[in-house]
């Protein structure tokens, strides 16, 4: 595939800024397609074809992972199981945040593909009315709420990943075009207020960011860590022998991964509903 001839996986892990800069101009020509194909339903079709384009590259990611966890169980490699994997993280941050940022631009200066972003313009305005005013906080929604909610989108991204490898990516996605939307909201305020299109975006994108960042950032990596476990977990009932040791390594490591992004999402929600 041509994302991979322009970035290998097995390199990824220290070129994160790649990613970034990857994962934008991708979103860009995916957002730009599903419009012009299907405007009717491109708030859909644009989280997918970045999902399609993405899928391949993830996998081959996931199955380095793999391999750590291999070389783990027969000792080969030191360290342990955060140390192994936490440059992976910094390749799905990077992902997502290029993937957000770039349809964050695409529906400040592009009003021409406000269609792309109906579905998610909804759901922001659904789970957080304030938010179409520019605010992050939403004072119906109760700690049990949040809780459940991250928890059902955890596990769905572990399954999805477990099931179909890379099919969490789907679901970061469009979490990316959620986030998206919720600060293009918060520049069109700017806007709104007298402040020219480019500064507001350059200061509306780390401010409405930094507003969802004490819980925002634990909730994300908690889906990062889900499907990272859930891709690690699909790699290994492919490639070992149920039973086997290193089975038994990938299994336990998924496994404690996402009783850590439970946790994570437990802080999360807490942090939410009461600051």
């Amino acid at each position: 595939m041509v994302l991979e001839s322009i970035l290998n996986p097995k390199n990824a892990e220290d070129k994160p800024w790649h990613v970034f800069i990857i994962a934008f101009f991708y979103t860009l020509v995916a957002v730009f397609f599903a419009h012009k194909l299907f405007p009717a339903q491109a708030s859909i079709l644009s989280v997918a074809l970045v999902t399609i384009l993405f899928v391949p590259f993830f996998q081959k990611l996931f199955e380095v992972e793999e391999e750590k966890e291999d070389e783990a169980a027969r000792k080969r490699i030191k360290g342990n199981l955060f140390s192994r994997h936490r440059q992976t993280i910094s390749v799905f941050s990077a992902f997502f945040l290029g993937t957000a940022i770039s349809m964050t631009f695409i529906y400040i200066f592009f009003p021409e593909f406000s269609g792309a972003f109906s579905l998610q313009a909804d759901t922001v305005r659904q789970l957080n009315p304030a938010a179409a005013a520019g605010a992050a906080y939403n004072p119906d929604a109760s700690f049990w709420n949040y809780f459940a909610n991250n928890t059902q989108v955890m596990m769905l991204v572990f399954i999805m990943s477990a099931m179909f490898g890379a099919g969490a990516i789907f679901i970061l996605v469009w979490n990316a075009s959620i986030i998206s939307v919720f600060s293009g909201f918060a520049i069109q305020k700017l806007v709104g207020q007298g402040i020219p299109s480019y500064y507001a975006f350059a200061y509306g994108i780390p401010a409405s960011l930094g507003s969802i960042a004490l819980h925002g950032i634990p909730e994300i990596l908690a889906y990062f860590i889900a499907g990272l476990a859930g891709g690690i977990l699909s790699v290994g009932i492919i490639r070992e022998d149920f039973g086997s040791k290193e089975f038994h390594t990938v299994l336990k490591d998924s496994l404690i991964f996402l009783a850590v992004a439970e946790l994570m999402v437990l802080g999360a929600a807490y942090v939410e509903a009461v600051f």
